[in-house]
């Protein structure tokens, strides 16, 4: 081969080489690029986007996600976002238009929307700059209907319409503890609303656009993505039935205030859950309900902040009380499961008692005399609860509260629990120990008493207390579903069977005789605490109570805070219980029995032959 030969052969090995190498490398880019495109396909056309720089105006909008919609159990809703539009002005496009197009858009709005001529020919001069002036926000469809088109195709130079949405509850003040609103930055506040945002609130999209000498070039989106719905464990109508007995007994009893919670003793779910006061949803702001326009404009800003927050807190989840004799069957439990009393075993109330100086008195000043351990039940009495105390001991007694979750919070899915006030057991005297035996000098919140009471009554299981049942997206796909989760067996079934039953007796023989609804079993508890400071002697006043008592499908605790009567008794608390069963029972497909009478346990502690074999004290 010559050398030109050579040099030819090794100039086309060489080309075919340098073409070998850029087919490989074009290969290499293209797929880097679909790499890029597919794993971050929204970042990279905001990129893109970002970088369309010219010499025209651009904008770069914000696109409002729908936020989910919360429902109660059975699909009625709660609180939904309906949309509306916000009227945007541009007068740093609109003031580089010929003056014909000026004078069009400026009459438009004078004409149609009654906008004053001179603020927006202030605008055009003085914020030429601006691409964003907000002239009105949340306009209803309705009341754009005939402009919308002409405004959609930018009939009108410089103006736009922008979607937004305005959070809507139906129900004004319903649930209003538990929902909590929506505020001004469209973040949710308090209750579901907070605790969820995560899952309601959604994504972001955006509107990219480029406009050059007043006309329309591009226009590019970006997508939000809409919230996932919230479907609540609570019944809007168990919620009514609540709420309107609240009312019905306001001026009955005259409280500084009310709180309920309704739950399914069997898995831990809060069917309902209400207060007063309460407030309206829709204007969580408004003080009109409670103070006068004169009282609203001189009110210092930190007072009327502290009016709210107070008025916005959900007590039965964040706040504390002693919990009074509704906590009697707790140290019942403990005593029975710990083979500490017998079932036939009595104490013997003259009224008070004695420990070291320290008078502490029954309710009954005459005394209740001998009791069985139903007995003191059915009476509720301290001095009986104060022996039962003191056999059980103060390790046992600390033991049980740990048990039954008085010294943790529940986990509720909700924000804002509070922590419970106990006694620590080093610090437990006699009289400590016999004060806190009937349910006082130490604090819990309600959602902690009504979850603990659950196990009571349904085999002995303490179940986590939730609001959520399940979240969806928007086309109806389940995100999450809250599985009831049982936390731990707390007595035995035996021992559950017992106190449901001891319950029952006290209100077909004891204190709680007034909530009998004819033809159903009932069980239940009443409660007496005094408030500190004592010397004012303030109380609240409850009732604990559920049916039916063979399988308890709807548990309620009731607590009114300070009712202004002569003579504060748990009888007020037991008004609204039974006037919530009344409805409620039947609405739950729960019927009363017919032509049978309730069964009597005067003469007899239930179940009490079978028991006494197994848990006397040896």
């Amino acid at each position: 081969m010559n050398s030109i030969s050579k040099h030819t052969y090794k100039a086309k090995r060489n080309l075919f080489l340098l073409f070998f190498i850029f087919i490989i490398c074009i290969a290499l880019l293209i797929v880097k690029i679909c790499s890029i495109v597919n794993a971050d396909s929204v970042n990279y056309k905001k990129n893109v986007l970002s970088q369309q720089v010219n010499n025209s105006i651009r904008y770069n909008n914000l696109l409002e996600p729908k936020r989910g919609t919360i429902y109660d159990r059975n699909g009625r809703i709660f609180a939904e976002s309906k949309k509306v539009y916000d009227l945007i002005f541009d007068p740093g496009v609109l003031s580089k238009c010929k003056e014909k197009d000026i004078d069009k858009t400026v009459d438009f709005l004078v004409n149609t929307y009654e906008f004053e001529e001179s603020t927006l020919r202030d605008l055009l001069k003085n914020r030429n700059f601006s691409n964003y002036e907000v002239l009105a926000t949340k306009l209803n469809y309705n009341d754009i209907e005939k402009d919308f088109q002409d405004i959609s195709n930018r009939k009108y130079k410089g103006l736009n319409l922008v979607e937004s949405y305005k959070r809507i509850y139906p129900n004004n003040n319903m649930l209003s503890d538990v929902l909590g609103f929506v505020n001004n930055n469209k973040q949710g506040c308090w209750g579901v609303e907070e605790s969820f945002e995560g899952y309601l609130r959604g994504e972001e999209g955006r509107e990219f656009g480029v406009i050059n000498d007043g006309k329309y070039i591009q226009n590019m989106y970006i997508e939000p993505k809409n919230g996932n719905d919230i479907i609540l464990t609570i019944d809007q109508t168990i919620q009514y039935y609540l709420e309107e007995a609240i009312k019905a007994n306001l001026e009955v009893c005259k409280p500084k205030n009310i709180y309920a919670i309704a739950t399914n003793p069997q898995n831990g779910e809060v069917l309902a859950m209400a207060s007063y006061p309460d407030y309206n949803l829709n204007d969580p702001y408004d003080l009109t309900a409670y103070f006068t326009e004169e009282e609203i404009k001189n009110m210092p800003l930190e007072k009327k902040s502290n009016f709210l927050n107070g008025l916005w807190r959900n007590f039965n989840i964040s706040d504390t009380y002693e919990p009074g004799s509704t906590f009697k069957p707790f140290v019942a439990a403990a005593a029975i499961e710990e083979k500490k009393v017998g079932l036939s075993e009595t104490f013997h109330c003259s009224g008070s008692k004695t420990l070291y100086n320290r008078h502490i008195a029954c309710w009954k000043g005459g005394g209740h005399g001998d009791l069985t351990i139903v007995g003191a039940l059915e009476n509720s009495c301290n001095v009986a609860f104060m022996d039962i105390g003191a056999k059980i001991g103060k390790e046992i007694f600390c033991d049980y509260q740990k048990l039954f979750g008085f010294d943790s919070k529940t986990n509720i899915d909700l924000i804002g629990e509070g922590n419970s006030t106990l006694h620590k057991q080093e610090e437990i005297g006699p009289v400590e120990l016999a004060t806190s035996s009937f349910g006082q000098t130490f604090n819990i919140t309600p959602i902690q008493l009504i979850s603990a009471f659950g196990s009571l009554i349904n085999g002995g299981y303490l179940y986590e207390p939730h609001v959520m049942k399940k979240i969806v997206n928007e086309d109806g796909n389940i995100v999450e579903v809250n599985k009831n989760k049982e936390v731990r067996q707390v007595i035995s079934a035996k021992t559950a069977q017992y106190i449901k039953e001891a319950l029952h007796s006290v209100v077909v023989n004891g204190t709680a005789k007034p909530v009998s609804i004819e033809g159903y079993d009932i069980g239940g508890k009443t409660g007496t605490a005094e408030k500190f400071p004592r010397s004012e002697n303030k109380k609240m006043v409850s009732f604990m109570g559920f049916a039916p008592v063979d399988d308890p499908k709807l548990l309620l605790l009731v607590i009114i805070d300070e009712p202004d009567v002569p003579k504060p008794s748990s009888s007020y608390a037991q008004n609204i219980f039974k006037s919530v069963m009344e409805k409620a029972l039947p609405y739950m497909n729960i019927y009363p029995r017919i032509g049978t009478e309730q069964k009597d346990n005067t003469n007899s502690s239930p179940n009490e032959t079978e028991v006494n074999n197994n848990q006397d004290v040896e």
